[in-house]
């Protein structure tokens, strides 16, 4: 391949989708969504002081960075059985932590302590989730250069029949959300935009016929839309602090679903003919796509995950659940990493077979 020809395509598409204004409502689309939800759902400026409950008989770093926070205000227990009883009414705590004695300790060998927390889920919704935050963004705090600790969620009224810490996640559930959205926007429309658009102005059978192989066409298309996946990706991240957790995991999470999104697009792109087309049928592409996502946080039945698990997106958004949680194993993991592999191989020898036809 002529990685000159590629970039050669890569940067007219480039061009081409920053003039349309059809291809920026795509890209700009989960931005705007993501503004909306934080204001909505992660705002901390209005709930006034967050009264918090914790148990730390070693009196640790973190606690201290806690009791620096304007937006906490602290209530010391002597025990767990007063963190529940300081969580189990609207009018208490927002939630109790317990950090073990050795919390410092464990930190500085690399250990990843535990740090418990029991949600109180008689408080509202925009509390909670600011207190996710404040907390999560405190324990990196601790050592930003690696997870300093695994936090176990955990719902105070539920406490004993949930030791594992299962609880529905708003926040957890909201970036899942939005970033399958953001990368499948790009897929679903914007790439296969940039093909049909070369259809129509007639431009397409001027690169079939000249020096570019359709392999080199592929791979120029597939380029521009992972620089529009990236875009819209880091902006979800940061917007809602995606970085926590297992982040080279969720870099490499994110790096497979742009590409599988951007081979549907490109799959899309092939088959199509008319704008038309594609604004027809991406929308059904799109809820096929996000499908999955509903369901990646929640307890679901065991048919409803069956037909959720044909979906590739299904494999890529507990990935993301999996490294933002810091929960990833090795069965799970691999098995979504196999199957998000092997929907690439199979969706871009589709896309290269179409093409190849075509110059024939």
């Amino acid at each position: 391949m002529n990685g000159r020809r590629i970039l050669a395509i890569t940067q007219k598409d480039v061009r081409d989708a920053i003039r349309n204004r059809y291809l920026l409502i795509g890209l700009i689309l989960p931005v705007a969504m993501s503004l909306l939800f934080r204001l909505l759902f992660t705002g901390t400026t209005n709930l006034g002081t967050l009264p918090v409950a914790v148990y730390d008989p070693g009196g640790s770093r973190f606690t201290s960075q806690l009791q620096a926070l304007a937006q906490i205000k602290l209530v010391t227990v002597d025990s767990v059985e007063q963190l529940k009883e300081q969580t189990a009414t609207a009018g208490s705590a927002v939630a109790g932590i317990f950090v073990p004695s050795n919390f410092d300790q464990d930190i500085a060998s690399g250990i990843q302590p535990e740090l418990t927390i029991y949600l109180n889920i008689k408080k509202g919704t925009a509390q909670r989730t600011a207190f996710r935050q404040l907390v999560t963004q405190q324990v990196w705090a601790l050592n930003p250069a690696a997870a300093p600790a695994r936090i176990n969620w955990s719902e105070a009224s539920a406490a004993e029949e949930s030791p594992t810490g299962t609880t529905f996640r708003v926040d957890l559930y909201l970036l899942i959300l939005l970033l399958v959205l953001s990368l499948a926007m790009t897929g679903a429309f914007v790439v296969p935009l940039l093909l049909v658009e070369e259809k129509e102005k007639h431009t397409m059978e001027f690169l079939l016929v000249s020096p570019a192989t359709s392999q080199e066409v592929v791979m120029g298309k597939a380029l521009t839309g992972l620089v529009y996946s990236a875009i819209g990706a880091v902006a979800m991240l940061i917007l809602n602090h995606g970085w926590m957790g297992n982040w080279p995991m969720t870099i490499l999470a994110v790096v497979l679903g742009a590409l599988f999104m951007v081979g549907v697009g490109l799959l899309m792109g092939s088959m199509f003919q008319t704008t038309m087309q594609v604004n027809t049928w991406s929308s059904i592409f799109l809820l096929l796509l996000l499908l999955p996502t509903w369901f990646t946080v929640i307890q679901i039945p065991p048919a409803v995950n069956f037909v959720v698990r044909l979906i590739p997106t299904y494999y890529l958004a507990d990935l993301v659940n999996q490294s933002l949680s810091n929960t990833v194993t090795l069965s799970a993991g691999g098995i979504d990493l196999g199957v998000l592999l092997a929907s690439l191989i199979l969706i871009y020898g589709l896309v290269i077979w179409i093409l190849m036809r075509q110059e024939t």
